[in-house]
């Protein structure tokens, strides 16, 4: 009965690793995607720690090998290499915790960080090809203009790039009375970066909600293990 036991939960514990694994690929090709998408803020940003695609990767690429090692496992029946991958599960819960607590107490100094990094890259527009490319590709594809609004490119530089007309054409912001778009870019980036962090967050809750299980049926196995050694013993000493 116990050895039974023992099996269910493996099988149980594959399953369970299985799905991470599989979510752990879904996180990679949704910040894969995200990242070829929206690189242009990026590249405004110039810092890549602000991307929350590169965030997707890395817990997407740690939770597709945490799983695969972990099917691995189940399906070895190793004793000692499932108590180090509960260990290590564990330890991931909590550095799971630990980012969900920082990324909500540092929600206001990352943001004016980003609104900073957004006027410098105002400034660089005509001294770097590359971010004058990025600003010009996002204020066309999220249909905004300057970091608040049209009049920080006039603090800037002194004039309005043609990518802020709503109908795009070269020479367009010199005409005397071109149609803009009014909407400040800064306001898009929240939205796009709120947006993927709901995303990680969402995902994260369920991977973490697996993750739980899959610990608590680490440690069901563990216990199985040891009663099951238990009786065997206890019946050969008893026969002897």
């Amino acid at each position: 009965m116990v050895d039974g036991g023992i099996a269910l939960v493996k099988y149980v514990l594959f399953i369970t690793n299985f799905v991470i694994w599989l979510a752990g690929l879904a996180l990679v090709v949704i910040g894969a995607v995200l990242q070829l998408k929206f690189s242009n803020i990026a590249d405004i940003l110039g810092d890549e720690r602000l991307a929350t695609p590169l965030i997707l990767l890395a817990i997407g690429s740690t939770c597709a090998l945490l799983g695969f090692l972990g099917c691995c496992g189940s399906i070895r029946e190793n004793y000692c290499l499932t108590v180090s991958f509960a260990v290590v599960l564990a330890l991931l819960l909590l550095l799971e915790t630990a980012i969900a607590i920082a990324a909500y107490a540092l929600h206001e100094p990352v943001q004016e960080t980003m609104k900073d990094q957004l006027i410098k890259g105002l400034h660089r527009y005509n001294n770097s090809r590359g971010v004058a490319i990025a600003w010009d590709k996002t204020q066309q594809q999220l249909q905004c203009c300057g970091v608040s609004n049209i009049t920080d490119w006039k603090e800037s530089i002194g004039t309005i790039p043609d990518s802020c007309c709503v109908h795009y054409h070269k020479g367009c912001a010199l005409m005397p009375q071109p149609i803009l778009h009014s909407k400040g870019c800064m306001q898009t980036a929240e939205n796009w970066i709120m947006v993927n962090a709901a995303i990680i967050g969402c995902i994260s809750v369920a991977i973490g909600s697996i993750q739980m299980i899959e610990y608590t049926s680490e440690i069901s196995a563990d216990i199985l293990h040891i009663l099951f050694k238990s009786i065997v013993y206890y019946n050969t000493s008893s026969k002897e």
